[in-house]
C-alpha cells in the first residue's frame, strides 16, 4: 500500500505539471490514436470516463463516438458502497458535477445501464504498467468494477503515467490495451 501511495505521488505531480496546452495536444493525440483502434471503430458502445484534474480529456472521445451514432455510457459514484454505476448519456447536457467535482450523469434522467450493452470500456489510472496492471486514485471503484464487466477495456494515459511495474493484488484487473500520445501498448499478450 505504501508502494503505490508513493508512486500515486510521483506520478500525479508528473501529471499535474503538464501544461494545459501539453495537456489538451497529447488528448487529441492519445483520442485520435484511440478512434483509429479496429475495436473502436467497430464497437457500437463505449464507456468512457469524464477526465477531471490533469487527466486525458475524453470529451474528444464522446463527441467522435455521438457523431459515429455509437452509445456512450459513463459511470456515476456510488461513495457509499464506493461502487460504479453506469448510464448512458446523449450530450454533455445530460451530465452534471457529482462527487469529488467529477461530472457524472444526472441522476434519475435515463435507466442504469445493463453491463452486457457495454462493449468496449475506457479506463483511466493514475499509473499503468506494460501489462496492463493500473494504479487508480486509491478509492477502488474500477477495482471493484472492472472484475463484473466482460468488454474490452483499454487505457487511456499520458506516457509519463507508464511504469515499469504496479504492485498488483491477487484480484487486479488488467487492461487489453494502453493509448498514450506516443504508441499503442497491447497487454493481453502480456497477461500471465
Amino acid at each position: 500500500m505504501e508502494e503505490k501511495k508513493e508512486l500515486r505521488k510521483k506520478i500525479l505531480a508528473l501529471r499535474d505539471g503538464l501544461t494545459e496546452e501539453q495537456r489538451i495536444k497529447m488528448s487529441r493525440a492519445i483520442c485520435e490514436r484511440f478512434i483509429n483502434l479496429q475495436i473502436s471503430k467497430e464497437t457500437p458502445s463505449l464507456m468512457i470516463f469524464l477526465n477531471f484534474g490533469s487527466e486525458v480529456i475524453t470529451d474528444f472521445l464522446a463527441f467522435w463516438a455521438w457523431e459515429q451514432g455509437k452509445k456512450v455510457f459513463v459511470p456515476r459514484c456510488l461513495p457509499a458502497t464506493r461502487e460504479l454505476k453506469i448510464y448512458p448519456i446523449y450530450s454533455f447536457n445530460d451530465v452534471e458535477k457529482g462527487h469529488f467535482g467529477i461530472r457524472e450523469p444526472k441522476e434519475n434522467l435515463y435507466e442504469p445501464a445493463n453491463l452486457r450493452e457495454i462493449n468496449l470500456v475506457v479506463v483511466p489510472a493514475v499509473a499503468f504498467d506494460r501489462k496492463g496492471f493500473r494504479i487508480g486514485y486509491g478509492g477502488g471503484y474500477y477495482d471493484r468494477f472492472l472484475p463484473k464487466i466482460h468488454a474490452v477495456k483499454i487505457g487511456l494515459a499520458f506516457s509519463c503515467q507508464i511504469i515499469s511495474e504496479v504492485p498488483k493484488n491477487p484480484f487486479d484487473v488488467a487492461v487489453d490495451g494502453i493509448v498514450t500520445e506516443e504508441e499503442y501498448i497491447e497487454t493481453k499478450s502480456n497477461n500471465p
